[in-house]
């Protein structure tokens, strides 16, 4: 069964920005997750929601008028079958959600039946958007998001000699990196060379080009493997100073970074992701602060965090449904937004399937101690 779960909504500004909308249509928002589990994804589905909560109080200081339905999904296919049966989110003009793989056929067809816009933050499953022309996959499938770092290595470091580090792991993350990496650079005639976690001087000498740039990338995203190789690593940068050592790595290093930080500004290292969140930048600390003044405890140190993953992605769409309405599919990339930490590039898959948000960067942790974030002109 589902159930309204209300939030009282404070004012508390978060940025001054100039107000877009005025005496405008109201904007229905629906919401359909888990927020009644008592666990820790129950937590962070709550935290999400709650992030959802300041875009809205945000969106409405500028002007917009904004209705929120939310309901408490459950997590089996039945309950989605009474809650769509229910009708209560035929009049949304946008229904955020679910959790489950499971739920998304019934709720998918609904939200087409009745012309609402669906965005499904956290399900990457690429087929689930064909022939759904109102879907949105707000977390692109690993493939599309390796797809993307590929065309970094491709574009940006195509005259340096790659280096695929194999770490002995059955690590799927990595070994398909390794794949899509080694194919797309034969595609360009670049050759991949290969090494060993473990291997010897003489093999590191082999694998290392004294007179390119080198661009070291290991096949796996463990903690484990950075921990063997990144010593090995620099004790070889630092015998051999003449070379030129770049380290290409994988999201979830980013969790690495309080323990590996100094070893990543040595060693010229980027990160290809999907999302990043400057600790250090006024207007993060500032909603950091207001999150927790509002709900009387701070966001949780996740990567990545699910209050801001809610309003990224409640921002982005209400302001686009206030400007463009029915339109909006024909203006995505024209959408103001301000992301703390997601930004979106929606891409249509097919001419009658839904959309992918294929947006990857890289984070540039430089020798000088800065960090840079570069992404693709669109």
């Amino acid at each position: 069964m589902w159930v309204l779960v209300a939030f009282l909504l404070l004012i508390v500004p978060l940025h001054s920005q100039p107000s877009y909308a005025q005496n405008q249509k109201t904007v229905r928002m629906g919401v359909v997750l888990p927020l009644k589990e008592k666990n820790s994804r129950g937590a962070k589905m709550v935290e999400f929601y709650q992030g959802m909560l300041l875009a809205v109080d945000s969106l409405k200081r500028e002007g917009l008028n904004i209705e929120v339905n939310t309901f408490h999904s459950g997590t089996t296919a039945h309950e989605m079958d009474v809650l769509v049966n229910s009708k209560s989110l035929a009049h949304c003009d946008v229904v955020f959600g679910p959790l489950e793989v499971a739920q998304l056929p019934s709720l998918a067809d609904y939200c087409d039946i009745h012309n609402v816009r669906l965005v499904c933050p956290f399900s990457p499953l690429a087929t689930q958007v064909a022939s759904h022309p109102r879907y949105y996959m707000a977390t692109a499938p690993r493939a599309t998001i390796q797809r993307e770092a590929v065309w970094y290595i491709k574009d940006q470091f195509a005259e340096h000699n790659i280096i695929l580090v194999d770490c002995n792991e059955q690590n799927e993350e990595g070994m398909a990196f390794g794949e899509q990496l080694r194919s797309g650079m034969s595609e360009k005639g670049v050759y991949v060379r290969q090494l060993n976690i473990n291997a010897d001087e003489i093999s590191f000498q082999q694998a290392f080009n004294p007179l390119r740039k080198n661009l070291v990338v290991l096949k796996s995203t463990s903690v484990k493997a950075l921990n063997t190789f990144l010593p090995k690593l620099k004790d070889y940068k630092r015998l051999h100073p003449e070379l030129a050592i770049s380290l290409f790595g994988y999201p979830n290093w980013q969790t690495y970074t309080e323990q590996l930080l100094n070893d990543f500004y040595e060693l010229d290292t980027y990160i290809y992701t999907t999302f990043y969140r400057n600790p250090l930048a006024s207007r993060t600390q500032e909603i950091d602060r207001t999150f927790a003044q509002w709900f009387h405890h701070p966001m949780q140190a996740t990567f990545p965090r699910y209050g801001l993953m809610g309003f990224d992605l409640t921002y982005f769409f209400l302001r686009g449904l206030s400007i463009y309405g029915d339109h909006l599919e024909d203006n995505l990339s024209q959408v103001p937004s301000y992301p703390f930490q997601t930004p979106f590039w929606f891409e249509r898959q097919g001419n009658n399937d839904g959309f992918i948000n294929t947006f990857v960067e890289l984070v540039h942790y430089t020798p000088l101690q800065t960090i840079e974030l570069i992404s693709r002109n669109r």
